[in-house]
């Protein structure tokens, strides 16, 4: 008995060393591919997007970040799927967005939903996804992102499997010295950020050192951002492809439909009870609102719980029918919710809408309309889902969110609040309360981004004598000069969006930035 047990304990050892062993080769073989492409691709990040977020290389980013996952796809042996070219398209098209647009919100949401379809673009070369929904994509990008945290060493185990193996048979020194210095380069510059944000001393003898070699501070600045790409993008893709071929989805519909019915039911009533009064109260017009309430006031109040309510019901709807069978009652009910949140959409969206009459356009009330547009159509495919299972929810979903945020990227919404805003301008300060209700903010105009220069270029050419005469603000707003006195809107309008406008080199050539200057320099 003894015997058996010294020998399977012998086999299970021989066999995990087997395993380390063809652990410990498959690291080093993919190690120098890997390196080389992702310090490439830190090389181009770097180039493209230091200090220069909405430049005109920021659609050379997003090329070079799809030719990265192409070419890691080949070097793991895995051939880039067809289906992840609209991805790929939706990525350059909003990487051109940037750098058509001046404003830093939209070019922050841009990188936002660039980063994402990256992730997911990289998980679908390696992942089984044809079951997956939206849950399980936004899980897995989670997790990816946090995994490739727990990879940090995966770079350096690599190194040191790709050294110890026979790759390295006919290799100098200089080999050596190559793959020393790929690894050290980044982890000195990783770990010397940590130190020096950790002791005020320390950070003040690196930059007497940068200073006495003349090395300037920005240097340190591209090294790190350098070592981020490097490592975000090598332990990335050693964290996805290890992990994301295992994920599998299994069908949990297994719930008791009476028990969804009974829930859903009850929130169907009244939902249908709510719907009735909308529908009076707001689009036929019949029933009278409480007393001293005016629209406006109505409108402002709901909005934002009301689009809520929709994002809720849509998750509710895709979640009673991911994990509790099938029933056509249910079904039935699911129709009835689905049809009270395209009124509730319509509901919010009309709210919003006698708002903005009130009180104008600003970035958050346009986000609310294009929100509850992309929550409409996204409803409308779960409607369709219900009545056809099989339909492709998950694609059409992808699609219409790509579509709808890729119109409001390319929409230079700056510019249309800045024109509606504008055309809404009284002459004079307003002397009634209802008329400071509807009085143009331009403390919020002057806070718009270079889209809005055209609309208000426009406003100042058919109103020549709305603001002081501004000219010459170029030579009194530059750096160096002596101390102004901001006497108008456009003029605080310019100061603001100065840095910008005259941003017209080569590498940070933005094209809204441009055609500001432009418009106010002549």
């Amino acid at each position: 008995m003894d015997g058996n047990l010294m020998q399977n304990w012998a086999v299970q050892q021989q066999q995990a060393l087997i395993r380390q062993q063809q652990e410990r080769q498959k690291s080093a073989a993919v190690f120098k591919p890997l390196a080389s492409a992702s310090g490439l691709y830190a090389l181009v990040y770097v180039v493209c997007l230091y200090r220069n977020p909405s430049g005109i290389l920021s659609p050379v980013w997003t090329v070079a970040a799809i030719a990265y996952v192409a070419c890691v796809c080949r070097i793991f042996g895995a051939e880039p799927k067809r289906d992840g070219r609209f991805a790929a398209s939706v990525m350059v098209l909003l990487g051109v967005s940037n750098f058509l647009t001046g404003n830093r919100t939209m070019i922050f949401w841009n990188d936002a939903a660039i980063f994402l379809l990256l992730v997911a673009l990289l998980m679908h070369n390696f992942a089984q996804d044809r079951q997956w929904d939206v849950g399980t994509y936004l899980a897995q990008i989670i997790v990816s992102v946090c995994g490739a945290v727990s990879c940090i060493a995966k770079p350096f185990s690599d190194g040191m499997a790709f050294r110890r193996t026979g790759q390295r048979n006919g290799r100098g020194r200089a080999g050596y010295i190559a793959v020393g210095i790929l690894i050290a380069v980044p982890s000195v510059l990783l770990v010397g950020a940590l130190l020096v944000t950790a002791d005020l001393v320390f950070a003040d003898l690196v930059e007497q050192a940068f200073s006495a070699i003349r090395i300037p501070s920005r240097v340190f600045g591209v090294f790190l951002m350098f070592a981020f790409g490097f490592f975000s993008s090598y332990c990335g893709v050693r964290y996805v492809q290890e992990h994301a071929p295992a994920v599998v989805v299994p069908d949990r519909r297994k719930g008791e439909p009476l028990i969804a019915i009974t829930a859903t039911g009850s929130v169907a009533l009244l939902y249908l009870a709510f719907c009735m009064v909308q529908i009076g109260y707001l689009f036929l017009g019949n029933l009278a609102l409480p007393h001293g309430v005016t629209y406006a006031e109505y409108a402002r109040q709901g909005f934002f719980q009301l689009l809520f309510v929709c994002v809720l019901n849509l998750i509710v709807v895709l979640a009673v029918r991911k994990y509790f069978r099938e029933s056509r009652l249910l079904n039935v009910i699911l129709l009835v919710i689905c049809g009270c949140t395209f009124i509730m959409t319509a509901s919010s969206a009309f709210r919003m809408l006698l708002y903005i009459r009130a009180y104008q356009l600003t970035f958050l009330r346009v986000s609310v309309l294009v929100a509850l547009a992309a929550i409409a159509l996204w409803m409308a495919g779960v409607v369709v889902m219900i009545v056809r299972p099989g339909f492709p929810l998950f694609r059409y979903g992808l699609g219409v969110a790509c579509v709808v945020y890729l119109l409001f990227s390319f929409s230079h919404v700056d510019y249309f609040i800045a024109s509606y805003n504008l055309n809404h301008a009284r002459l004079g300060e307003a002397s009634s309360a209802e008329a400071r209700g509807t009085a143009v903010d331009y403390g919020y105009i002057y806070r718009l981004s270079t889209d809005a220069a055209p609309a208000i270029a426009g406003y100042l050419r058919e109103h020549p004598g709305a603001v002081p005469d501004y000219t010459g603000w170029e030579e009194r707003f530059a750096e160096g000069s002596a101390e102004w006195s901001v006497e108008s809107w456009v003029e605080e309008y310019l100061v603001r969006n100065y840095r910008d406008m005259t941003k017209i080199g080569l590498r940070d050539f933005n094209v809204s930035h441009y055609a500001a200057y432009r418009l106010f320099s002549r």
